[in-house]
């Protein structure tokens, strides 16, 4: 019997494959997002769960927050050694010549944010309210950059997509189709 496998491995934020790890009000699908996982069984990718890093620092009852509740050293250490024993484990991979196609985030997460992350609009008085208060900007979650610079240091160059949640959607209609054109044409 001939071995099929297709050699392509995509690392996955966790809320992508189980909604129950979002905040609360912030899913869009009952268990899991439907397009995105169909895509990746269409094309033979192999799938590799990240653990929810908020869940790992702040456990599962957490508010939504900013990227800057998550900018510390304590936080950016935990983060680190997750980030780390992943690549690790990464790297396993690659030593049989699998192929890291891709690492898809959780756009506009502060952790898992590929393109864009939430932080408190400027000019805010008094207590700031998510989601009232927050706005969406350029660059990557806490998380994610940790990951970037270990599979960095483990030469592994993926592709980086992040997957839009509920919040981009309702900003910016047509960017989860974009998103999934872009990881079609990618794999």
């Amino acid at each position: 019997m001939q071995d099929k496998r297709s050699g392509k491995i995509v690392v996955v934020s966790h809320c992508i494959l189980n909604v129950h790890s979002l905040e609360d009000n912030l899913a869009t699908y009952p268990g899991l997002e439907e397009e995105v996982v169909e895509l990746l069984i269409k094309k033979g990718a192999g799938i590799f769960q990240i653990p929810c890093p908020e869940i790992e620092l702040s456990g599962i009852f957490r508010k939504a927050m900013p990227k800057e509740s998550y900018e510390h050293p304590k936080i950016r250490n935990v983060y680190r050694k997750l980030a780390d024993t992943i690549a690790h484990t990464l790297s396993l991979y690659t030593k049989k010549e699998y192929k890291i196609s891709a690492v898809i985030g959780a756009e506009g997460s502060p952790t898992c944010g590929i393109d864009l992350i939430g932080r408190w609009k400027e000019n805010i008085r008094g207590k700031k309210e998510f989601p009232r208060d927050i706005e969406f900007v350029p660059g990557r979650g806490v998380f994610m950059e940790e990951f970037k610079t270990s599979l960095d240091r483990i030469n592994v160059y993926p592709q980086w997509i992040g997957i839009p949640g509920k919040s981009i959607r309702s900003l910016k209609p047509g960017a989860f189709e974009d998103t999934l054109n872009k990881l079609n044409k990618l794999l």
